[in-house]
């Protein structure tokens, strides 16, 4: 008897819906919600047939509003029902490509440990190094994969996947993060390891029906999205950089020009520029690349600490390495850009807080 709810979001579904819900159902599933995200007519008689079944509850979105806002508002729905308060959830497919066995294992992995791990979000990630998986999924999770592991600290085999068992106290938070389409699952992966939520993973078998015909991603508006929500923290500081660095440049100038001739001059405007522009960084950095409510407190110190000791580490590295038959000004710039990612890591994970949840500004279109 399977104990978490089933959530399953659907766009125009094929018949196999149906038989998949049944399985499901002899497994053990109790109560499933899925969500008609704007199917066209023609398939209201699937959705028709699912109803009359007592486990299943259909939610209908009356144009299609993505994935993400499907599985947000199934959250908001289930949070609503004061029956099924405290009972977990397992996300997946329509198209029957997660085996009921593996919701199954899925359901019984969350109920293992239930006051350990409350707030643990669990993943069913597919085996990538199977012959059958497409390369064109092998190569966009290997990648997705790479960097998530890099910018977050976590280690994910399958960024991708739709299978997920969520806690009921992560519902509220999860229903209220940004993302309509599929970039929202990109999303809660971010949030969760920039909350510290921690990730568990069981391999699932890794089927692909039809050639993943029944697929509604969009290779190349979908894939945007998800690498904006992948990299856009730090996108966000590369353009903190930019500004700050400008900033700097724009008043050196207007302080070298006001300032008297003299043989400070260079040097006083130099500090000028380089205190209001640090300024600028750090408060741009805070408020808006790390979003860190909490007051300014040692976090500035940190950050001054960390400028101090990055120019401190570049000056050395560039004349430790200056004997090499390579120009110092080549090698400042390589030095610079390794120390840029350091600075980035150490910004965002010991001098300013994790960032809350992000929440989702858009109305539910139930």
């Amino acid at each position: 008897m399977m104990k978490s709810i089933i959530v399953i979001p659907a766009l125009n579904p094929s018949e196999k819906l149906i038989a998949y819900t049944d399985e499901l159902i002899r497994c053990g599933a109790e109560h499933i919600v899925i969500v008609n995200d704007g199917s066209s007519k023609e398939h209201e008689p699937i959705f028709e047939q699912l109803e009359r079944r007592s486990e299943c509850r259909i939610l209908v979105h009356k144009t299609n509003m993505g994935k993400g806002r499907a599985l947000k508002d199934a959250f908001s729905y289930i949070l609503g029902q004061k029956a099924w308060t405290g009972k977990s959830v397992i996300t997946a497919d329509s198209d029957g490509q997660h085996l009921a066995c593996d919701l199954l294992r899925l359901d019984e992995r969350m109920g293992e440990e239930p006051a350990l791990k409350a707030s643990c979000l669990y993943l069913g990630c597919r085996n990538f190094d199977r012959e059958q998986i497409p390369w064109r999924s092998r190569f966009g999770n290997q990648v997705t994969s790479v960097l998530f592991r890099l910018l977050y600290r976590t280690s994910i085999t399958d960024t991708q996947t739709g299978l997920r068992g969520i806690p009921y106290e992560l519902l509220e938070p999860f229903s209220q993060l940004k993302g309509e389409r599929f970039e929202y699952e990109m999303n809660m992966l971010t949030d969760a390891a920039l909350q510290g939520i921690p990730i568990e993973t069981i391999e699932i078998e890794t089927v692909y029906l039809d050639n993943n015909t029944e697929s509604h991603f969009r290779p190349i508006m979908d894939s945007f999205q998800i690498y904006r929500i992948l990299l856009g923290n730090f996108l966000k500081y590369c353009f903190s950089s930019l500004l700050s660095a400008l900033l700097d440049l724009l008043l050196f100038m207007a302080a070298e020009r006001l300032l008297p001739s003299g043989p400070y001059q260079i040097l006083t405007a130099t500090v000028i520029a380089r205190l209001f522009s640090s300024l600028f960084n750090y408060w741009y950095n805070k408020t808006r690349v790390f979003q860190d409510t909490g007051g300014a407190g040692t976090s500035i110190y940190k950050y001054y600490g960390l400028c101090i000791a990055v120019m401190l580490v570049s000056a050395g590295s560039v004349t430790l390495l200056s004997p090499l038959p390579v120009p110092n000004a080549l090698l400042k710039v390589l030095v610079d850009t390794i120390l840029y990612f350091f600075n980035y890591y150490i910004q965002k994970y010991y001098i300013f807080k994790r960032k809350p949840l992000q929440k989702a500004d858009q109305a539910s279109g139930l």
